[in-house]
């Protein structure tokens, strides 16, 4: 594999965006907006994980089709090198959206399919759904309903199906039906609190990953 880079270059992000939508590739294989979601949902696990379990996932489990060797270094190099770059904004806790997926100034907009805040939080939602488990063994509950909210404001913007469960499950109860602000009210809401959420999240599970990795030191 080429040598990884600390950061990918406007090229590099341009020709990684044109392999992973190519018609070559697989049914299902992430789009990179859907890439940087999934990758932040792998960073935070709260157990390191390796290379080998989640690239398969970037290509529905299937085989992602490179041409030859070159290109497969290539693409590896580019996929690694955005990892790490997601993987540190983790480390620190960043509460920012990652370049690209900013979102856009109409709150319904952020719902079209091709939309890169909607396609981040389908694959965060992927990513955070393939490591449930995970979070199910080392979640405290004292924690667990911070790390359901988190999860919940960033999958929001997924589906406008998933976000009006979301909005329904949330602003009505059984004594109070109607709720007291309209779905696009609650979406900027959501927005609002979408970077606090990337840093809980974030936090929360790499908390987590350095007690399990302080825990496994050998006692002297």
């Amino acid at each position: 594999m080429q040598n990884i880079r600390k950061k990918l270059s406007q090229a590099d992000i341009t020709e990684l965006m044109s392999f992973l939508i190519s018609p070559q590739r697989p049914d299902g294989t992430l789009c990179f907006p859907e890439l940087q979601g999934f990758l932040f949902a792998v960073a935070s696990s709260p157990e390191i994980v390796q290379p080998s379990d989640w690239l398969p996932v970037v290509s529905n489990d299937e085989d992602i089709g490179f041409k030859d060797q070159s290109e497969a270094q290539r693409i590896l190099s580019l996929i690694m090198t955005l990892y790490n770059q997601v993987n540190s904004a983790v480390l620190e806790r960043s509460d920012g959206m990652p370049p690209g997926c900013e979102f856009q100034a109409n709150i319904e907009a952020n719902f079209d399919e091709e939309a890169a805040v909607s396609q981040w939080s389908r694959g965060f939602m992927l990513g955070h759904d393939w490591l449930a488990d995970l979070w199910d063994e080392y979640v405290p509950e004292i924690v667990d309903e911070e790390c359901g909210s988190s999860a919940m404001v960033l999958s929001f913007f997924a589906t406008r199906q998933l976000a009006e469960v979301y909005y329904a499950e949330t602003t009505t109860t059984p004594r109070r039906r109607k709720p007291r602000m309209s779905f696009s009210e609650f979406a900027e809401l959501v927005r609002d609190l979408f970077p606090g959420a990337l840093s809980s999240y974030a936090h929360l599970g790499r908390s987590i990953s350095e007690v399990i990795a302080a825990a496994a030191e050998p006692k002297h």
